[in-house]
């Protein structure tokens, strides 16, 4: 659901239209759908030692938003092992494994379900018969192929998803108006079908002592005082706002005498660094003055972002990770389908372009012919009258 807070007008290539402020707060189910799971909870019955879950995306958003669920499933079954089936990246061990809501992972990826993906499947029954049966099975995609073939390879007690309406599932339900939903809420009604609720706070997120005393003293050291966190780059580079947007920006800020923290991950810390450098004195890329290895480095950006005043990010794994940890975030929204993709917290804007072809139908900009007539349209001076307006609280 977003609510318009502030508009502007502004014209690309002769298209006129107008760049919204909206407070952002992600659509769930009505609650008569699930209250009722509530009052004889499924779960108190069961047994649950041992459960695998099927995940699908591996990026730090994935793992953000799904954080939620496995922190219900921990807080209903807190004595059980949890194994995640999928890949395994740094925002795995950072956000699931080291925050404690799973034990480990049975390592598989599997781009698309074709006779290529044998070897992967021969590994799902080998762990199968490896592992033995398990009470519980959760699985959170909705392809057909995969959900028959964990029916092959894995014993299990107990299965819920929604894969395929239900139907490799021990508990059906329906999913009212599901594509208005955000995706956090989608995976959270196979727990609350169990009749889990969802945790408070939603996300379990632990950063290490350690890393809290060492973005302590850089924050002391280099007098980042009131500082406004940016991740100029994301996954897709067709959802970057682009370069020269955040360098004009960063500039303005720095102006009215803010510092600016720019993250980002390990292939793209040379582009920061000149970056900051073309913004001037007071912006920085934090992790090349910690000395920390890169392991550490998502730790540190979570223990930056929460001493942060507010965050500006395209829709990228750091804006989700910036709202679950309860920072003001600011997201410049391109080609996302806001209600299912935002980043989940009480405390998140967006900078949405409404023009005829926003969002974009193939999220490709092909519609534009990949003129950008979206991103061209968000200057630097709306954002930076957006930062300063959620700065002064003018919008809480």
């Amino acid at each position: 659901m977003l609510t318009k807070i502030k508009q502007w007008p502004t014209s690309v290539s002769g298209h006129d239209f107008m760049v919204t402020l909206n407070r952002a707060l992600p659509n769930d189910y009505p609650e008569e759908l699930y209250s009722p799971w509530y009052e004889d909870p499924i779960y108190k019955t069961l047994d649950v030692k041992r459960i695998l879950v099927y995940v699908g995306g591996g990026g730090m958003g994935d793992i953000v938003m799904i954080n939620p669920f496995f922190n219900a499933l921990r807080s209903a079954w807190p004595e059980s092992h949890i194994t995640r089936i999928g890949g395994f990246s740094n925002p795995i061990k950072c956000l699931l494994k080291d925050s404690g809501l799973i034990d480990d992972v049975l390592y598989t990826v599997v781009g698309k379900h074709r006779p290529s993906a044998f070897p992967e499947y021969v590994k799902w029954w080998r762990e199968g018969r490896r592992i033995g049966k398990v009470d519980l099975f959760v699985d959170t995609q909705r392809q057909f192929v995969p959900s028959l073939l964990f029916s092959l390879c894995f014993k299990y007690k107990h299965r819920i998803g929604y894969s395929s309406k239900c139907i490799f599932s021990d508990w059906k339900f329906k999913e009212p108006n599901r594509h208005e939903v955000h995706d956090t809420f989608q995976t959270l009604v196979m727990a609350r079908r169990l009749g889990i609720k969802p945790p408070k706070p939603l996300h379990r997120i632990c950063i290490p002592e350690k890393i809290k005393v060492i973005a302590h003293d850089l924050w002391e050291n280099y007098h980042f005082g009131e500082a406004i966190s940016m991740f100029p780059y994301s996954s897709k580079p067709i959802k970057n706002w682009g370069e020269d947007g955040y360098t004009a920006l960063g500039r303005m800020l720095l102006e009215k005498g803010f510092k600016v923290l720019l993250f980002g991950g390990s292939s793209q810390f040379e582009s920061l660094k000149n970056m900051a450098s073309s913004m001037g004195s007071g912006a920085y890329v934090p992790y090349l003055l910690s000395g920390l290895s890169i392991d550490d480095e998502m730790y540190l950006c979570m223990a930056l972002l929460k001493r942060s005043a507010l965050t500006i990010s395209g829709d990228s794994g750091g804006a989700h990770l910036s709202a679950a940890l309860g920072t003001k975030t600011l997201v410049i929204s391109l080609l996302s389908r806001v209600n299912k993709f935002m980043p989940l917290g009480d405390r998140v804007w967006s900078i949405y372009p409404e023009i005829e072809c926003s969002p974009c139908p193939g999220r490709d900009m092909k519609a534009c012919n990949k003129q950008r007539w979206c991103a061209e349209g968000i200057t630097p001076q709306i954002l930076c009258e957006a930062a300063t307006s959620l700065l002064a609280n003018e919008e809480e």
